[in-house]
């Protein structure tokens, strides 16, 4: 089987898209600082007092890595952290789309449209005055 032909669960595939986005910030930011101030995994690792073979296996994904080990790197390269945990609404559609019937004795799946996101019918009288001033509307 190839790497293509995998089935990957789609819990780990959460986890498995978290990791390759992680790296590819570590790296990415690494190449800024290096590109801006010479920054090298050897300085990283002075300013920690670690290893670069320690450096380098953790940007690289060969060893594990622990949120206490990713904000040392980030602190390290200069950069802090910003964690966005965004609505992932096909996700929503897929978790509740698996089994689309209950099994005898278990309760159905709460009705998608509570899930998602409802639109806003009418802005609140501030925002539309504003939005009319900046319009030029009434004044």
């Amino acid at each position: 089987m190839t790497s293509s032909e995998a089935k990957i669960a789609p819990r780990r595939r959460t986890y498995v898209r978290l990791l390759g986005e992680i790296y590819d910030q570590l790296n990415q930011a690494l190449s800024e600082e290096h590109a801006a101030q010479g920054l090298t995994q050897a300085d990283v690792a002075r300013s920690l007092d670690v290893t670069r073979s320690y450096i380098s296996k953790k940007m690289n994904g060969t060893s594990n890595m622990t949120l206490e080990t990713l904000a040392d790197l980030a602190f390290g390269l200069n950069r802090k952290i910003k964690v966005i945990l965004q609505p992932n609404i096909a996700a929503i559609v897929s978790n509740h789309s698996r089994d689309p019937l209950p099994m005898m004795g278990e309760q159905s799946p709460p009705p998608l449209k509570d899930k998602l996101p409802q639109p806003v019918s009418k802005l609140p009288p501030m925002f539309e005055e504003k939005l009319k001033e900046m319009a030029g509307v009434g004044a």
